[in-house]
């Protein structure tokens, strides 16, 4: 779905602008795409780094650096590389290059947070032939969303003046590193970033339908946290693109001036921390009793404006092979709650969530547990939940689900936890539930894929891994002018264009 407004009645002569002005929830935490972590990280990394493949409509894919490629089974692939592709430094994008970048990622000891969304617990090997133009990828365990691994911002090629200043990259200070439409030419943290779009640039994807418009040449990044500041710059035309989670949402209906459009692959779910020394740890009668203390209706008429749903699993409704037996979920409780009377509880969660995190807070205070929440910046949220360790004991977790897949969202609460390189923040990897989505990767029919994943499903829900909450709609309003691609539930920064 693409977002455009038209220029009649807006008050904007065509062609009046070669800048976009669109916003961030905060500052990137790094300009390593591989590091990623967060959705303002993702946001940039897309913007600087191209990738192998890219997302089109209706889950399908579309070349990026990769002009073809093949499946020869769930272990093995053959990529063809556009030729003529430069890094921001001029130097050819070749497959070497490629190859040398997805070896990084894919390394256990780069701890990417997309390594284990691209290829599990297994390891890859990637082979250049400069010659032929082309990149084999052998994985050591089957992986059925490898291909769609590959088109998370995590996964963008790195070009050699990046690989060779590892630091310089994470500062973006690396000015060859980039391998995307633009470069960063200016960063002022909690003020803006600069981004500008590279002379000859033309190594846009092929999307099945074509984008309308043309790139800015140059986009202004103003990291805000608060949903009704961002409304009210768009409203003020200080911003030009900027997404709202809650009740701001409103304030731009019937107005012709900007179009709007909403996605619901963010779910949101308390996630405990099971590491020794935390107060889950083996406990999950506690686990359970949280999960009796919380109203997930009520969080979510907080979080969203009574915009949200409620979910039966850490993924959205939407998703293929999700959970749909309301039996396996704790239901509320209030009596039984009181299990957690005099237990101490430490809540974290992003402050674009401050509201539910603080109902959770006083949901369990009501309960008895002595409780305290800290509502963090998303940068340091992340980073907080994804580095192991015993200083909270619940997650209030926003997982916006880039791949569109199940799998996606269940390797948060098992499987490689993320101290060793995975997306697991309990600290718990749960083996059984882990083999079931191994076995998901593995199997070619949906139905088997299916049943599998409802297995994996089955046994976080009893073990109370995770308590799921609801879905959280991210609503994209975009100023009179401009347009921007929506894919299914997946928004794409940099299908970003002016009209003219």
């Amino acid at each position: 779905m693409a977002l455009v407004v038209g220029l009649a009645g807006c008050g904007v002569a065509e062609g009046a602008t070669d800048t976009v002005n669109l916003s961030l929830n905060t500052d990137p935490a790094t300009f390593d795409p591989a590091l990623a972590k967060g959705g303002d990280d993702f946001t940039v990394a897309r913007l600087l780094f191209d990738t192998l493949v890219r997302k089109d409509s209706g889950n399908s894919l579309v070349g990026g650096i990769a002009s073809a490629w093949q499946a020869q089974d769930a272990a093995h692939y053959t990529f063809t590389i556009r030729s003529g592709l430069t890094c921001s430094d001029g130097k050819p994008i070749t497959p070497s290059v490629v190859a040398a970048s997805l070896t990084r990622f894919a390394a256990k000891e780069t701890g990417s947070s997309g390594r284990t969304l691209a290829l599990g617990s297994g390891t890859a090997t990637f082979t250049a032939d400069d010659k032929t133009g082309t990149v084999k990828a052998a994985l050591s365990v089957p992986w059925s969303d490898f291909l769609t691994g590959l088109t998370l911002p995590q996964a963008g090629i790195v070009c050699p003046a990046g690989l060779s200043d590892l630091k310089g990259l994470a500062a973006g200070k690396a000015a060859g590193a980039f391998s995307g439409p633009y470069t960063l030419t200016s960063s002022q943290a909690a003020v803006s970033y600069q981004l500008t779009l590279r002379d000859g640039y033309a190594a846009w994807p092929a999307f099945a339908k074509p984008l309308e418009g043309v790139p800015a040449k140059q986009l202004n990044l103003t990291p805000i946290t608060d949903y009704a500041t961002i409304a009210t710059q768009l409203l003020a035309g200080s911003l030009d693109v900027g997404v709202v989670s809650d009740e701001n949402v409103a304030r731009f209906d019937g107005n012709a001036r900007f179009s709007t459009s909403s996605a619901s692959n963010t779910t949101t779910y308390l996630l405990f921390n099971e590491r020794p020394g935390t107060a889950f740890a083996d406990r999950p009668e506690l686990r359970a009793a949280v999960a009796q203390a919380v109203d997930p209706q009520a969080f979510s008429d907080i979080i969203s404006g009574k915009r949200g749903s409620t979910i039966l699993s850490v993924g959205s409704a939407k998703l293929p092979c999700v959970n749909t037996d309301r039996s396996l979920l704790v239901q509320q409780d209030s009596a039984a709650a009181k299990k957690l009377a005099g237990v101490r509880v430490r809540i974290v969660g992003t402050t674009l969530l401050q509201g539910g995190n603080d109902y959770i807070g006083e949901a369990l205070r009501n309960a008895g547990a002595n409780v305290s929440v800290s509502s963090l910046d998303n940068a340091n949220w992340a980073t907080v939940t994804t580095a192991g360790g015993s200083d909270w004991d619940i997650n209030v977790q926003g997982d916006n689900n880039q791949l569109g897949t199940l799998t996606s969202s269940l390797l948060r609460v098992m499987g490689p936890v993320t101290e060793k390189g995975g997306r697991n923040k309990t600290g718990s990897v749960n083996d059984k539930g882990y083999g079931f989505v191994t076995q998901a990767m593995s199997v070619t029919d949906d139905d088997g894929r299916c049943a599998a994943l409802q297995s994996a499903q089955k046994s976080f829900l009893q073990r109370v891994d995770a308590i799921p909450l609801s879905t959280l709609p991210t609503t994209t309003v975009v100023a009179g002018g401009f347009a921007i691609r929506t894919f299914d539930d997946y928004l794409d920064p940099a299908t970003l264009r002016i009209l003219k």
